[in-house]
């Protein structure tokens, strides 16, 4: 049986703090940090039983600043360098290169399983909560956010049927799930839901697919973000003035309220 859990790093965080601890994980991507701080500030006070299984942990640094708090961590990652980045950021207590839908680890080994925004990126996605709920103790949870009917729908209105379509597969993302279908498809796999919250409104969206298209915009034949990613590796980008500029442009973004959420979080748990 999963112990009751730990709340996250994030608990005591300001909304402020957790606009710049995104910013500082994507300083050269401030369209990624405005999704991510969204999604950051619904897990202040979400419990993760140990151990912990970082489900797509990518380099490690989701989990640096939402499971700090928490021993062991174990990251899954498929891509390669990802995996051997995650591996050396100190996060993890093994990190295991593997597809998600075929988990390399024994039934019941986890108490919690955490996936952000990976499922969406997973085209046989359900396979992989089905294996998320086999490695999980009873009373375990699976921790996951995913984008939500809503943010494919706008972009369909707002641009039409190219435009979703070309943002489908820059982004890689296959599924679009309802809370009504996220919740029929767990309850199959022994999984019911205990809390689920909604973030990125339909404005904060906006500015999001804003800035996300001016950073992939080419000038002189690389990517803006390119750009920004190598003034920030050899440290020519000023990080105090960096920091304090994109969390003031983006702070009203960030704190609308969520009445049609762009994207869920869902908190499940396995029966006993």
């Amino acid at each position: 049986m999963a112990d009751s859990g730990f709340p996250t790093a994030l608990v005591a965080r300001s909304d402020r703090d957790v606009l710049r601890l995104a910013l500082r994980a994507h300083p050269h991507q401030p369209a990624v940090a405005l999704w991510r701080a969204t999604e950051f500030a619904m897990l202040r006070d979400i419990t993760f039983p140990t151990p912990v299984l970082d489900l797509g942990c990518g380099t490690g640094e989701v989990a640096r600043s939402v499971l700090r708090s928490h021993w062991p961590v174990d990251g899954l990652e498929l891509v390669a360098n990802e995996a051997r980045v995650a591996k050396a950021s100190g996060v993890y207590r093994a990190v295991m290169r593997a597809d998600g839908t075929r988990l390399p680890v024994a039934s019941a080994s986890y108490g919690a399983v955490y996936s952000h925004s990976v499922l969406e990126h997973i085209p046989s996605d359900l396979d992989a909560v089905t294996e998320a709920a086999r490695v999980l103790q009873p009373g375990g949870r699976l921790v996951f956010t995913v984008p939500a009917p809503a943010f494919a729908e706008r972009i369909e209105r707002d641009s039409g049927n190219a435009a979703l379509a070309s943002t489908n597969a820059r982004l890689g993302h296959y599924h679009y799930r309802s809370l009504e279908e996220w919740t029929e498809r767990l309850a199959e796999r022994g999984l019911t839901i205990v809390a689920s919250r909604g973030h990125l409104p339909a404005e904060t969206q906006r500015t999001w697919r804003r800035l996300d298209e001016l950073m992939v915009r080419r000038v002189g034949g690389r990517r803006v973000l390119d750009w920004f990613r190598g003034l920030h590796r050899r440290r020519l980008l000023p990080m105090p003035l960096w920091l304090g500029l994109w969390s003031a442009l983006l702070w009203r973004p960030f704190r609308r309220e969520v009445r049609d959420p762009g994207g869920y979080l869902i908190v499940a748990e396995r029966l006993a």
